[in-house]
């Protein structure tokens, strides 16, 4: 079976080339919001990671793993949509750390308003997130490519090999040999034909078929973090990340259906890939 292989950190370079993606980045926005992080941060560090409010209003998402093409990303779709994603006030990179200033949405996560929802609560809501997931995905895309939606890198807890971004792949099965670190099962006819390999080589030759044009996903959708992100995966990728996530709530599994479409054989693949290929 596949072996252990070292993730790659990308850290010290995940910034690079990003000079193009800063916004509003003057003196005094900079100036004042690392003074603003400076002083809140020692207060709200470990309950907000890696958000930190500095105002009813305002709120600073900053560290290791903020990158600037989730304000590009936001600025997007604020652009092209109806949806309601936080507007970002500046955006820059200090001390090869992104520093990105939005608009703090109020309100209170799904884990813990859905304790007191009805049935019709329930079914209101559901439909409120397909209706933005239709939307999100009407979105075409320029080109095949499994990126960020301004052609970039990506991020996604599900996948270390790469930490903490990784890619962009010009297509679908570009991404999906990268998540299986390049096997090919035809090359390995030693192996023992049980079935962990015979799932092995099911994955394998779906991932390497045709697939459709991608779709924006929001690629973290749990009941505590429901923000868009906006990048590009494969069609399936909204589904299998929610029905893996789900795991940690039962509840929450039993609802995906009502606003995601679902993709048995897909996750069926997904779930042989994260056996050997996961976290």
């Amino acid at each position: 079976m596949p072996g252990y292989i070292r993730p790659i950190d990308s850290t010290a370079t995940q910034h690079d080339g990003t000079e193009g993606l800063v916004i509003n980045d003057d003196f005094a926005r900079r100036w004042l919001s690392l003074v603003a992080l400076r002083i809140a941060a020692p207060f709200s560090r470990q309950i907000y990671y890696p958000c930190v409010p500095i105002s009813k209003h305002l709120i600073i998402k900053s560290g290791p793993f903020a990158h600037l093409t989730e304000a590009s990303t936001l600025s997007y779709l604020a652009k092209n949509t109806s949806l309601p994603v936080p507007r970002v006030h500046c955006a820059f990179i200090h001390k090869n750390q992104a520093v990105i200033v939005m608009e703090r949405i109020q309100g209170i996560s799904v884990a813990k308003a859905s304790a007191s929802w009805s049935d019709a609560d329930r079914a209101a809501i559901f439909e409120q997130l397909r209706s933005m997931f239709q939307e999100l995905r009407s979105l075409s895309p320029p080109d095949a490519a499994i990126s960020s939606c301004i052609g970039g890198s990506l991020c996604d807890s599900r996948i270390p090999r790469s930490w903490p971004r990784f890619g962009p792949f010009k297509t679908t099965q570009d991404f999906h040999r990268w998540l299986r670190h390049g096997l090919r099962p035809e090359d390995h006819p030693e192996r023992t034909n049980d079935q962990d390999w015979k799932d092995i080589k099911d994955m394998a030759t779906k991932q390497d078929g045709p697939w459709p044009p991608p779709v924006f996903t929001h690629g973290d959708l749990n009941p505590t973090n429901i923000l868009v992100r906006g990048n590009r995966y494969p069609h399936y990728w909204e589904y299998t990340s929610v029905w893996y996530w789900a795991r940690m709530w039962p509840w929450w599994q039993d609802y995906i259906a009502k606003f995601l479409d679902p993709h048995p054989e897909e996750l069926a693949m997904e779930i042989t890939r994260q056996k050997w290929w996961g976290e």
